[in-house]
């Protein structure tokens, strides 16, 4: 592909697992990423992923696989842990997909995304700050837009609640620092995205 995924900054202990190794190494900043490869934030730790026009944020205690990467689609697979995805720009054939153990929720539109896997894998909280996705599961599939967040059990989509929008935690505001360096860079006024 001519977009190149990379490891663009992480703080406390990142661990990282090359396609089809079983092995765990330290994770270094810069490092190309592509399908197969997998990341885990360890507790008190973070990483931000870069792609494109999207940035992946991981929250401590966070699994993230890339299972599918090219020209066209960034899928990524969380199977425990949050991550923030803002998606400055997305083009009409792109596609932004988080996989998690029990739906799939896509990127329809720029904008800022939050998704929660529950430690045991059972659960899924979408939270949509701005922008709009949709969710797949087993024969269903929901619009989800800023509205109402939502939490969802099982795999067929069935069983979900509404959610309150949750407060920025202190996740939310490393990952709100991140954007307003991105979007205040001096770089920017010179550098095409």
């Amino acid at each position: 592909p001519s977009r190149v995924a990379r490891l663009g900054y992480m703080t406390g202990t990142v661990s990282f697992s090359p396609a089809g190794e079983s092995d765990w190494v330290q994770a270094m900043v810069n490092r190309p990423l592509t399908v197969g490869d997998r990341l885990w934030a360890d507790a008190d730790s973070r990483a931000e992923i870069q792609v494109g026009g999207a940035l992946v944020r991981m929250n401590a205690g966070t699994s993230v696989s890339i299972l599918n990467f090219d020209d066209r689609i960034l899928q990524l697979q969380l199977t425990q842990g949050a991550l923030n995805v803002r998606v400055r720009r997305l083009e009409r054939d792109q596609v932004v997909e988080v996989a998690t153990p029990n739906l799939a929720f896509i990127v329809r539109q720029v904008g800022s995304y939050r998704i929660e896997v529950d430690s045991d894998g059972t659960a899924t909280t979408v939270i949509v700050r701005t922008g709009r996705g949709e969710v797949y599961g087993e024969g269903a599939s929901y619009v989800i837009d800023s509205r109402q967040p939502y939490r969802f059990a099982g795999t067929g989509l069935r069983e979900y609640e509404y959610v309150d929008v949750p407060r920025f935690d202190e996740f939310d505001r490393w990952s709100g620092d991140r954007d307003r360096r991105y979007d205040g860079s001096p770089s920017a006024r010179y550098v095409s995205p």
